[in-house]
């Protein structure tokens, strides 16, 4: 399994551009979605692939929607979201679904050899990924990426650290064990593995422990602290950031 595809050096001298962009994004406040530490990656990821196809799973006020629009304007988009009364900004251009990615026939919808998948749903990651594999959905962003410790959703880096895991599908601390199946599923099928490096990083996690490589292994940040007064909004949102991963499947 490959884990490098995207180059950070690449990703540096496409910030100044996208910071652009964020500040002239129609929606301010996206709690409870993308701010700039996943925005960026995933804006960056679209803009460098330029697919035909972009299965977006997960709208919310669709903010990630407009960002995509910006980065390849040609891009057919179709977004899924079970709950549209959320969204605030909607496109003309964009095919907006409720059903569930994995209730959706897409045989007719899309070609897999030109289309990307997003997903921002929070949801086990694992049925989906194998179904993008049987559709032969080659590329896929994973928004929700928790390490083994946190998050409420099961995730590609909870599986692939083979590490137990301690959290339930409603976010409450418990105790499971890795399960070494679904390893050799996910690790059979998948060719590049890369978790796109945060903008900045702390000291501290979002959950105030300590952001160290054994509990958190995480890529070098793309900034330093000496960056700060630049790129002021990105440093004071760097603890939105879980892990979104590049995919590409066998």
């Amino acid at each position: 399994m490959k884990n490098k595809k995207w180059q950070s050096e690449d990703m540096l001298a496409h910030l100044a551009e996208f910071k652009k962009l964020y500040d002239a994004r129609p929606i301010k406040n996206n709690d409870g979605g993308m701010k700039s530490a996943h925005m960026f990656p995933a804006w960056y990821i679209v803009k460098k692939l330029k697919p035909k196809f972009l299965i977006e799973s997960g709208v919310w006020k669709g903010l990630g929607t407009w960002f995509f629009e910006k980065a390849s304007p040609e891009t057919k988009i179709i977004s899924i979201d079970p709950e549209p009364r959320y969204r605030v900004y909607t496109s003309d251009k964009v095919d907006y679904r409720t059903q569930d990615f994995l209730e959706t026939d897409w045989h007719a919808l899309v070609d897999p050899s030109t289309t990307l998948v997003f997903f921002d749903d929070h949801q086990n990651c694992l049925p989906r990924i194998q179904r993008c594999k049987e559709l032969n959905f080659k590329k896929l962003i994973v928004e929700d990426n928790y390490p083994p410790s946190q998050g409420d959703c099961y995730t590609p880096k909870k599986i692939l650290s083979q590490k137990d895991f301690v959290i339930d599908v409603a976010g409450n601390v418990t105790g499971h064990l890795h399960d070494p199946e679904h390893f050799e599923i996910l690790s059979s099928i998948i060719d590049i593995y890369q978790e796109m490096p945060p903008i900045f990083k702390s000291r501290n996690t979002r959950w105030g422990d300590a952001w160290d490589d054994d509990n958190y292994p995480t890529p070098e940040p793309l900034l330093s602290d000496n960056d700060v007064l630049r790129y002021k909004e990105f440093s004071l949102e760097r603890l939105d950031y879980t892990w979104i991963c590049y995919i590409e499947l066998k």
